[in-house]
């Protein structure tokens, strides 16, 4: 049976002015990633850069240089038998934690609160 799941982050950013950082782990996902919600703290600077990222695919979204509130829905690309590329993308396969990490903002508490939802396979 397939359920939609979601988890809440809250990422608190330390550090100097426009030089803050900070990082949260998502719990274990074995899924796919339906999309995230990025939420930030009134105050964060519109240097503020977040990426997601895990350890297969690496960066698997990266939003630079924003501080507005907004819903993504990562994807992949797709390729055919020989690698050639199909034009398509699809949903990504996630089997582990998804890693959030906030550069280039201000020290606040928290400057992002993100929701993550997956298709729980």
């Amino acid at each position: 049976m397939n359920q939609i799941s979601q988890e809440t982050l809250t990422i608190v950013t330390t550090g100097d002015d426009g030089a803050a950082t900070g990082s949260a782990a998502t719990i274990p996902i074995n899924g796919f990633l339906l999309d995230v919600f990025l939420d930030y703290n009134a105050a964060a600077p519109a240097t503020t850069d977040v990426t997601i990222s895990d350890s297969v695919f690496g960066n698997l979204c990266v939003k630079s240089n924003n501080a507005t509130d907004v819903w993504l829905a990562p994807r992949k690309q797709t390729c055919d038998g020989v690698a050639a590329d199909s034009g398509l993308y699809d949903l990504i396969p996630v089997h582990g934690s998804l890693t959030v990490s906030v550069a280039q903002a201000n020290a606040l508490s928290p400057c992002l609160t993100i929701t993550v939802r997956w298709l729980e396979q």
